[in-house]
């Protein structure tokens, strides 16, 4: 589970991650630098006005006798940078000395005594939070903050993101001088690129094998024939004095020789079409349809070579969409592959066609032929025979596994109870228009 997890983590989202994790510590960093020290300097800065407001009071209290306190207030309240109001009993305002804006003020009343009536005075003054010198400090511990992320980040992104890339980089440039690449633990986004390269870098070498295995085998399969149609074309062109029996002898010989290339050489060319997916090709038709196609190109064909030859389904409304000629190829590839294989006096070849709950197809051709002693798990691998004289390519089940699995279905083969060989193959039914 920690792997799945870790191979899913992605670039994005190791990136969003990141972002949003610096901007939250950023955050946390600004909370505990105004809980510690900003909050502190606020307090200590509101402690100092309130005791410098009450020292004003204490001022202005000695100084109710004074016969000019009107003007004394006015220069008392514009000297201390303070407002003064006088106000009557009820808190209706008679004086306002100095006014300012009482927003974010510290306010101190208390009651007076003046020419023997009552008055409630009332001194402000604007306490300035942010003041330059507490401005300054934060603007600097912000800057520390984001300098020291902005390493943390940078550090991080190089671990996680530039180191991997150069790797990958690295990789990809000894991949072009033929260095295969290695996997790595996975750590980022960027591993599981680096790990999907090396997956991708294998598979070509492994489909650059199995193509030059390919080219040798079709080499080999076709000097051996061509070798013999040189020969006997040289005896036909240098020895004139060759009986016309022999003459046509040989002449058949070079005939049947050029056969056996044309046949390794089509071959070669449907492995190579069906390696070609064209999904415009497609068809719809029904098993109805496909029954009756492989009893009449298949059944006097059969009979003739002593085959008893069989074709059951429950299924005949039940619609496909296949390349129809590939579709074809492939009865004919597997047809001709337990032909090749009889050996038992009576020879039988069945087609049984049923349909699934889970909206597939099973296709089922059986023989009780010789069946199959090697390892049935290479059975599809191309130029795979059991023919040990390598009259044939071994191409053929391996066009078909390509055909099968490029209409989405799956292919298998096994050994059957008749001692022969059955192949198995699925496709899917085609959804009603």
């Amino acid at each position: 589970m920690i792997n799945y997890i870790k191979k899913t983590f992605s670039i994005r989202t190791g990136f969003i991650i990141g972002v949003t994790t610096l901007i939250m510590s950023n955050f946390l960093f600004i909370f505990i630098y105004y809980n510690i020290l900003l909050n502190n300097q606020i307090n200590k800065n509101h402690d100092n006005i309130s005791s410098e407001l009450q020292s004003n009071l204490n001022s202005i209290k000695k100084e109710l006798n004074n016969p000019s306190l009107d003007k004394y207030l006015s220069s008392f309240a514009k000297q201390e940078e303070i407002n003064i109001i006088i106000s009557d009993t009820n808190n209706q305002e008679i004086k306002n000395y100095n006014p300012s804006n009482k927003k974010d003020s510290i306010t101190l009343s208390n009651i007076i005594e003046y020419q023997d009536k009552t008055y409630l005075i009332t001194l402000s003054k604007k306490n300035e939070i942010f003041k330059p010198r507490i401005i300054f400090d934060f603007l600097i511990f912000e800057l520390i903050i984001v300098l020291l992320l902005a390493l943390t980040g940078i550090f991080g992104a190089n671990k996680k993101i530039l180191e991997p890339i150069a790797s990958l980089s690295k990789d990809l440039n000894n991949y072009k001088l033929g260095i295969i690449p290695k996997k790595r633990k996975i750590h980022s986004g960027i591993d599981t690129i680096q790990n999907d390269f090396v997956d991708l870098a294998s598979a070509l070498e492994e489909e650059k094998q199995k193509q030059n295995r390919i080219i040798a085998s079709i080499s080999h399969d076709i000097k051996t024939p061509l070798t013999s149609i040189l020969g006997y074309s040289e005896i036909l062109s240098a020895k004139k004095s060759l009986s016309d029996e022999t003459k046509q002898k040989y002449a058949n010989t070079i005939y049947n020789k050029a056969l056996v290339m044309k046949e390794i050489v089509e071959e070669f060319d449907d492995y190579l079409s069906c390696n070609i997916k064209d999904e415009n090709k497609k068809e719809k038709i029904s098993i109805k349809y496909l029954v009756n196609y492989l009893k009449d190109y298949y059944t006097d064909d059969l009979k003739e070579k002593d085959i008893e030859f069989k074709i059951k389904t429950n299924c005949p409304n039940s619609r496909i969409e296949v390349d129809l000629p590939k579709f074809k190829r492939v009865f004919s590839n597997i047809i001709t592959n337990s032909i090749r294989h009889f050996d038992k006096p009576k020879k039988i070849l069945n087609i049984t066609i049923n349909s699934q709950k889970d909206d597939k197809i099973v296709f089922e051709i059986d023989d009780n032929g010789c069946g199959c002693q090697d390892d049935l798990n290479k059975i599809f691998e191309p130029l795979y025979t059991t023919d040990k004289s390598r009259k044939i390519s071994g191409l053929g089940l391996s066009i078909c596994q390509e055909i099968i699995e490029s209409h989405g279905g799956t292919i298998k083969a096994q050994n059957n109870k008749y001692g022969g060989f059955t192949i198995i193959f699925t496709i899917n039914i085609c959804e009603e228009d």
